[in-house]
């Protein structure tokens, strides 16, 4: 199936120096990076795009996970970046090892955050069900929103974390993401694209995984090095999905010792 145009992200810079470009996951935005990027632009040039159909970025219906690796290679030939160390959570990582697989030349590191390149079921159904059933237009406040989403799930952090793409909108609330596509999309977002099966990629590449999520389990090793033979897999203890925000520091000292290596 041929690429929809590439679409002009939104993203956010900070510092100076090698180019790091963060990809973030489902629901996630640029912002949601701000902390690690400001940390990493101690020394490097980080980047932190909005997906398509996330934050401020175009939405589309379409958002296969070659479209979305597309739209990275277009920001970088965009900014005219080269030797760039591709970091990438959840959904992100997928982007992330599509683009590293599809356009080697582009990369010189991978980092992976608690994904791997497989198909799983994709846990996201029951709550995205949820988010399409409330009445935005008689919705008084957030709280309201929060009530409803809980009765799907007890995580405050989740529920936290998805109501930051909720907003006003001319007195209304509304959803900054595409979340008619989102919805359309979960399968394929939930998949590893099959057009990828015969590719592999030697990029140095570390693979950080949450130690209490069950995203990246040890079975899904075997997965991993055939795609990237010369991967590292690390796990972070008292970690779950969302790594980068639990253990920040334990994070953060995982991918400076990596990025200063390669």
């Amino acid at each position: 199936m041929p690429l929809n145009k590439a679409l002009a992200l939104n993203y956010i810079e900070y510092g100076q120096g090698r180019p790091v470009i963060i990809l973030h996951g489902l629901f996630g935005s640029a912002r949601n990076w701000q902390g690690i990027a400001r940390s990493l632009a101690e020394s490097h040039h980080v980047i932190t795009p909005d997906l398509r159909n996330h934050g401020l970025s175009p939405h589309t219906d379409s958002m296969s996970y070659e479209e979305m690796a597309e739209d990275i290679i277009t920001l970088a030939d965009k900014l005219k970046l080269d030797d760039i160390i591709l970091v990438g959570h959840s959904m992100g990582g997928k982007v992330a090892m599509t683009a590293a697989l599809q356009n080697p030349e582009h990369f010189t590191a991978l980092i992976v955050a608690d994904i791997a390149p497989v198909n799983y079921k994709h846990g996201f159904k029951l709550l995205v069900a949820a988010m399409n059933s409330l009445d935005l237009k008689s919705l008084k406040n957030r709280n309201e929103a929060e009530t409803e989403l809980r009765k799907t799930t007890n995580e405050t952090s989740v529920v936290q974390f998805i109501l930051q793409n909720l907003i006003r909108s001319e007195g209304n609330f509304c959803w900054r993401i595409n979340l008619e596509q989102i919805t359309a999309s979960l399968s394929s977002i939930s998949e590893f694209p099959s057009s990828l099966s015969s590719m592999n990629s030697r990029l140095p590449s570390l693979f950080l995984g949450g130690a209490e999520s069950d995203y990246l389990l040890s079975i899904y090793n075997t997965a991993i090095y055939q795609y990237f033979p010369a991967a590292e897999i690390t796990m972070i203890e008292g970690a779950g999905h969302w790594l980068h925000a639990e253990k920040p520091n334990e994070f953060l000292n995982e991918v400076k010792t990596f990025i200063n290596y390669v």
